[in-house]
C-alpha cells in the first residue's frame, strides 16, 4: 500500500516579537517558582490569574501571530483571526512593514506577526524618509520566497477562508474573568 507524503509546511514568525515573549515566561515562571519553593500559596493564588491574563495577552500579541505556508496555501493567524489563503486565490505577496497578501477580489490581509527583515540602523532612517528598512538588503526575503512559493503554487477552486481564532478568545475570556476575580480579591 503506498503511503502518500508528508505536507511540509514553513512557519514565519518575527523572532524579536517571540524573544520578548519567551523572556516574560522566564520571568513569570521564576516569579510564581518562587512562591511555590518558599510554600506561599497566598501569594501564589494572588499572582497567578493575573500573570496568567498577561501571559495570554503577551502570547497573544508577541507569539501567536505567525503565517505558516505550504505549497497549495498560505494560513495567516493575526489576533483573533485566522485567514486561510488559498495560493490561487493570492494575486502577489507584497512586503511593507508587515508581510501583505493582496487577493484576488481586492482584499489586502496583513499578517501582523511577519515584520519586513531590516538591517541593524537602517529602521529609523527609513522611517524619518518615509520608508521603513530604506537601504535594507533583506527587506523583502519573506515576500520574495513567498512570491515564488505563489507562483509554483497547484491551482485550486477552494475559496479564501476568514474566522474567528475562537479557542484562544475562548482562553482568554476565562483569564480575564480570573483576573478580574484576582483584582477584586486584592483589593478587598
Amino acid at each position: 500500500m503506498a503511503s502518500t507524503p508528508p505536507v511540509h509546511s514553513y512557519v514565519l514568525r518575527d523572532l524579536g516579537m517571540a524573544t520578548v515573549f519567551w523572556i516574560a515566561v522566564g520571568g513569570s515562571a521564576l516569579l510564581l517558582g518562587d512562591t511555590v519553593l518558599r510554600a506561599d500559596w497566598g501569594a501564589f493564588a494572588a499572582t497567578a490569574g493575573i500573570l496568567g491574563f498577561a501571559l495570554w495577552v503577551l502570547w497573544m500579541v508577541l507569539w501567536h501571530p505567525h503565517v505558516r505556508y505550504r505549497a497549495d496555501r498560505v494560513t495567516v493567524t493575526n489576533i483573533g483571526r485566522v485567514h486561510v489563503l488559498p495560493w490561487s486565490r493570492v494575486a502577489a505577496v507584497r512586503q511593507r512593514l508587515n508581510l501583505v497578501f493582496e487577493l484576488e477580489d481586492d482584499r489586502s490581509i496583513r499578517a501582523l506577526g511577519v515584520t519586513a527583515k531590516r538591517d541593524r540602523g537602517l529602521v529609523m532612517g527609513g522611517l524619518t524618509q518615509g520608508r521603513a528598512g530604506v537601504g535594507s538588503g533583506r527587506f523583502h526575503d519573506d515576500s520574495d520566497e513567498l512570491e515564488r512559493v505563489r507562483l509554483e503554487a497547484p491551482k485550486s477552486d477552494e475559496p479564501a477562508e476568514s474566522r474567528w481564532d475562537v479557542v484562544p478568545l475562548a482562553i482568554g475570556a476565562v483569564l480575564a474573568v480570573v483576573f478580574v476575580v484576582d483584582l477584586v480579591s486584592l483589593l478587598s
